[in-house]
This record gives C-alpha cells, sequence and structure tokens, in this order.
C-alpha cells in the first residue's frame, strides 16, 4: 500500500491529485484483459485507442511495440523553460513504429547516444507489452534512463524481452536534458507559480507517468500498479520522484540501480550557474534572462555549457522538489513505497575507464593518483583518502581510484539508503558477476568487472545501444534470467521472491542482509560484510559526498548511462 508523509496545502494540490487519482481509477475498476474485449491468449491488435488518438504499432522480437508516442507538447517555442504542456489529440492513426527524437544532447559514448541531437520536440515514450492477452491486467514498469542528466535516451532500452518473457509491459521514456530540462533562473521562477525552475526535467519524468495512468489500461496494464525503474542518473530520478510531492499517486513501488540519493543542487547554487550560462550566451540583464536564452538556438545552449564548466542535475528548493533526496529519507518526509535498490560491485571502473583510458588516451599514472583523489575530496580529506587507499594495495592506480569512488560515491550511499527505507519495505543487492560482458566495447587498461552500467544487460537481457543479445556464459544467462524474475515480481507485488529463485531477503532486522547476484552463487551478504568490504566506516569519517549520503559528486565530469 502506497503511504505518503507529505504535508497538505498549497492550495489543496495534493487532495486535487488524490481526488483526481481515485476517480481514474474508479473509471478502470478492477478488470481484465477481458474488459477491453481480448479473449486471453488471443494475439492483440497493433491498433490502439489512447487519450490523444489512435496509435500503430507493430509486432517485434516476441513483443508488441508502440516507437514514438508523444506523451506532452514540444517543449518548443512559447514551451521552452515551461512545465510539460497538454497535448493536442490527432485525427487519424499515428504511426507508432520508429522512436522520436533524442533530447538534445552532445553524443556521448558514456551516455550510449553517440550523435549529438539539437532536436527540443523529444517529448516521447516507447511501450513494450507482451503479443498476447493475458486474461488480467499486467503490472507497468516506466523506465528513466542515466546519462548523468545531460544524455541518453529512452530509445536505447529495448523493453521487449523483459515484457514478453515476464509478462509485463515496459515503458521508456524521454525527457529534457542539461539545460533544457535543468536550467534556473530567477526570471524563469517569476514565470511560473511555484519556483520550480531547474526541474523540468522531472516534470517530464512525471508528465509520461501521468501519460501511462491514462494509457496503461488501453495497453492491457494496470495503473494501479505502477513501478518506475532506471539507473544512474534514471536511479536518482527514481528516488527524486520518491521525494516529490508532484509525484504522489503516480507510482506504486521503486527500483534505482547504481544510484539513488545523488546530490540535489541548492535553488541559490543553481540560479548562479543558470547566470553563468546566460551570461555565455549574451544574455547579461537578469530580468530578461529567461527571454532572452529563448532566443538562442540549441546548437548554440550545447556549445556554451562545456565551455562554462557547467555540471546539471536535480534542483531543491521549489514545489517539484521541496528538498533533496537525502534530506527526505532522513526526515521521512518521501512517498512510503517498497523500493528494491543497490549497486555494482566495480562501479569505479567505468568512470576511470573512460575518463583516463579512453579520453585522455593513456591511463592513470602514479603521479596523477594523489592529485586527482585531493582534487575530488580536498587536501586534507584527501590525504586520509589516499592514506587509507595507498597504491601498494592495488594492482595499478587506474584500480585505486576506481575503488575509491566505487566505494564513496557509490556503495556506502547505498547502503546508507537501505538503512533510510527500511521501514517502507526496502531489498538491496550488489550485482557482482566478476566477468560481465564488455558492453561499451571499448578496451581499457584493465580488465572491466562489474562496473557502472554492466548489469543492464542482464536486465533488459540485451545491450543497451547495440540492442544486441549479450553474449552470455550459460551462468550469466541463468543470472540474468534470475534478475529479470527478481525485478518483475518486485515490481508486481513489491517482493522479488518466489520462481524457485534463491530467497531475497527484505533490509532490515537485526542482522540486515544485502542479496549479491552473482552467477551460480547468488545469496544474502550480512550488511556488515558488505560496509566493511568498501570501507564505509571509514567514509563516515569523511567530510564530503560519502558522508552527506549525497552519491556521485566530485566524479569526473562524465555523463553516465
Amino acid at each position: 500500500m502506497l503511504r505518503t508523509v507529505f504535508p497538505a496545502g498549497r492550495g489543496g494540490r495534493y487532495a486535487l491529485a488524490a481526488a483526481s487519482l481515485a476517480v481514474a481509477l474508479s473509471a478502470v475498476g478492477g478488470g481484465n484483459a477481458m474488459a477491453a474485449g481480448h479473449a486471453p491468449g488471443a494475439l492483440l491488435p497493433v491498433v490502439v485507442r489512447t487519450d490523444h488518438g489512435l496509435v500503430r504499432g507493430f509486432h517485434q522480437h516476441g513483443a508488441r511495440e508502440f516507437l514514438g508516442i508523444p506523451y506532452a507538447a514540444p517543449p518548443t517555442g512559447a514551451n521552452q523553460w515551461r512545465p510539460p504542456q497538454p497535448l493536442r489529440p490527432w485525427r487519424g492513426i499515428r504511426p507508432a513504429t520508429k522512436p522520436g527524437h533524442d533530447c538534445a544532447q552532445v553524443g556521448s559514448i558514456a551516455t550510449g547516444v553517440l550523435t549529438t541531437s539539437t532536436f527540443e520536440n523529444c517529448l516521447f515514450l516507447n511501450v513494450y507489452t507482451p503479443p498476447r492477452a493475458a486474461g488480467r491486467l499486467l503490472p507497468v514498469m516506466v523506465w528513466i534512463h542515466g546519462g548523468g542528466f545531460t544524455g541518453g535516451a529512452g530509445r536505447i532500452y529495448d523493453g521487449a524481452m523483459l515484457a514478453a518473457r515476464e509478462h509485463v509491459i515496459v515503458v521508456t521514456i524521454n525527457y529534457r536534458l542539461s539545460a533544457f530540462g535543468f536550467l534556473a533562473l530567477p526570471s524563469l521562477d517569476r514565470e511560473s507559480t511555484d519556483d520550480s525552475s531547474g526541474d523540468y526535467g522531472l516534470m517530464d519524468q512525471q508528465s509520461a507517468m501521468r501519460w501511462v495512468q491514462n494509457n496503461a489500461f488501453a495497453f492491457g496494464g494496470n495503473p494501479r500498479n505502477v513501478t518506475i525503474f532506471g539507473e544512474s542518473a534514471g536511479g536518482a530520478s527514481v528516488c527524486a520522484n520518491m521525494a516529490s510531492p508532484t509525484a504522489l499517486g503516480l507510482f506504486s513501488r521503486a527500483i534505482a540501480e547504481s544510484g539513488c540519493i545523488f546530490p540535489a543542487q541548492t535553488r541559490r547554487a543553481a540560479q548562479r550557474q543558470g547566470a553563468t550560462l546566460a551570461r555565455k550566451l549574451g544574455c547579461t540583464n537578469p530580468a530578461t534572462a529567461a527571454a532572452c536564452i529563448r532566443t538562442r538556438p540549441a546548437k548554440a545552449i550545447l556549445k556554451a555549457e562545456p565551455s562554462a564548466g557547467l555540471s546539471w542535475g536535480l534542483v531543491a528548493g521549489g514545489f517539484t522538489l521541496p528538498v533533496s533526496p537525502i534530506k527526505a529519507f532522513q526526515t521521512g518526509r518521501y512517498v512510503h513505497v517498497p523500493l528494491l535498490q543497490g549497486s555494482n560491485l566495480d562501479e569505479g571502473e567505468f568512470f576511470v575507464g573512460i575518463e583516463f583510458d579512453l579520453l585522455a588516451g593513456h591511463p592513470l599514472t602514479a603521479a596523477q593518483y594523489p592529485k586527482v583523489v585531493k582534487g575530488q575530496f580536498g587536501a586534507t580529506a584527501g590525504k586520509a583518502v589516499l592514506a587509507h587507499y595507498p597504491l601498494a594495495k592495488f594492482p595499478s592506480p587506474d584500480l585505486a581510484y576506481a575503488q575509491i569512488l566505487t566505494d564513496s560515491q557509490f556503495s556506502c550511499p547505498a547502503l546508507l539508503t537501505d538503512i533510510l527505507t527500511q521501514h517502507s519495505g526496502s531489498y538491496a543487492y550488489e550485482f557482482s558477476d566478476p566477468h560481465p560482458p564488455n558492453d561499451f566495447h571499448v578496451k581499457f587498461s584493465f580488465p572491466l568487472g562489474p562496473a557502472h552500467s554492466t548489469e543492464l544487460q542482464y536486465v533488459f537481457g540485451r545491450i543497451p545501444f547495440l540492442d544486441t543479445i549479450p553474449p552470455f556464459t550459460p551462468g550469466q544467462f541463468a543470472l540474468s534470467a534470475q534478475m529479470m524474475g527478481y525485478w518483475t515480481r518486485f515490481a508486481a507485488t513489491g517482493n522479488p521472491n518466489g520462481g524457485g529463485a534463491p530467497r531475497w531477503l527484505r533490509f532490515g532486522g537485526g542482522q540486515p542482509q544485502i542479496q549479491e547476484l552473482v552467477p551460480k552463487a547468488t545469496a544474502p551478504e550480512a550488511e556488515a560484510v558488505f560496509a566493511g568490504a568498501h570501507q564505509c566506516a571509514f567514509w563516515a569519517t569523511i567530510e564530503g559526498p560519502a558522508r552527506r549520503g549525497a552519491g556521485v559528486t566530485g566524479l569526473p565530469r562524465l555523463s553516465t548511462r
């Protein structure tokens, strides 16, 4: 059952949202697929009526697919840097056979979108369903992509196998990125009624969730049983939506992979950053900065961002995100839904490999190591980190720094998330396959272990971006099937157990457990063992992101899947 501890207020908007949800649910009642006119086992039609018009999809990869469906009006012209606006209905049948445009971004191998996009008309989603009627309404899983809030796209993630194999409906979404999704300015705040400039990307995600509430039934899904899930910045988005009062009633469960309590900028810091971008674009008058920036083309905005040294992401302090997710979890002011979340054993290898081997053209050197660590943590804390992670303990400087990033930015913050949300029904995991396929197809100077994003191919059964079946060993195929089962059973019931898989204990009690996901050896591990392996007691003494539980701050400036 969904519980919240948000206050009432702000013109009765919470009550209005709850009332609207009740009306929508009463309209669909407790029906099943037969109520929509499809007998169990019948091949489902590829033309579906949405609340804005008919769409025509197709059958592929053993699933029914509908690609490139718009869920909001194009955020262009007068709609730039405003909350997503209602979409106009269309006449006739709209083809839904190819994805919509990627949101504006600079192409990067780190995000899986290799080609730069200057499209701002990008608020599209993709729907994947089983090919045949189930005789019941199916759970719906809404995927929020990663990419450091600066890159990525819903189309990268093919939900066909997950939908067809596990009998769920998968929806993958786009949302505005970088300055287009997270620009905060006083002049933008003056245009709004709730001081929520800077969180347009988060508003887009919630607009897509409202589309799901309105249209799940048409595709055979249950609007009362919606799970949001995502990885990296997508995982941070999942937890930000848990901390957002405007997401109330839009989902009933949450899954966050390799990211949850990432940092959110304060409104003041975000506005300073926005002012920096405005000046770079020649918009120097604070009173007219918003109107001025709207005259600049997407290409110019993308070009100005890196030269200004800007870092985009969630902004706390407005009505959409009143406080940072970490503070929301610490104070209990969040949507109390079951949460399945965790991290990978060697997260940091991804960042180090791309930042140094790929972008710098050489591995991290012993001479660079202390400079990089002190640059991230400061001179005093950096000295303590270097003493705790001496190069003599590691095969290379690359792997030493990768371990620091893994422990401080992912593993220990993930453990903190488990502790803070355990009373809501949390399940913790660590993905620990020692030899996953290299889904980046980039050769690094060290063997790539269970690094950042390598678990995605196990969850979807396909390699993101390449959309190919991973070259799994039999044991890895079995682990992938196991993880798909865990994820989808949790989406259906709030409990991942069943299907003959190793038992996964809920996090909490006197001896909390974390599920280690390993080929042929999945089993619970004691929280104390996990915390010791990742030096969490040490990181609790360090001022900075690990102590605050903030997540990935101070990482190399990379967009991540």
